[in-house]
């Protein structure tokens, strides 16, 4: 009985994801702007590396960005557009979500 629960449970837990693989980070992160204005500036770091986008991304345009070499999945994202308004986002888990869409 004992071994049937242990097995049991072994199942239960590998369904859960418990004992599943840690996740990597995305290379890229695809950028849209939802906005009306465009984004003039959009830069993502992590680990003192930053990137960012070479021109403006226009209203309602997507963008793939390629993301610096990291260890883990967090990034910080920070962004200007063209109305003079800002958006910072401290924490993108890179490992869970590779998208990033401004709206306003």
């Amino acid at each position: 009985m004992i071994v049937r629960t242990l097995i049991v449970t072994s199942f239960l837990l590998a369904a859960t994801g418990v004992f599943a693989a840690p996740s990597k980070p995305n290379s890229s992160v695809v950028v849209t702007n939802a906005r009306d204005v465009s984004a003039t500036d959009i830069a993502i770091g992590a680990n003192g590396q930053t990137v960012r986008l070479t021109k403006p991304l226009a209203p309602k345009a997507k963008a793939t960005l390629r993301l610096p070499r990291v260890t883990g999945c967090m990034v910080a994202v920070a962004a200007t557009f063209e109305d003079e308004s800002t958006a910072e986002l401290p924490e993108l888990d890179t490992c869970k979500d590779g998208t990033l869409r401004f709206t306003d």
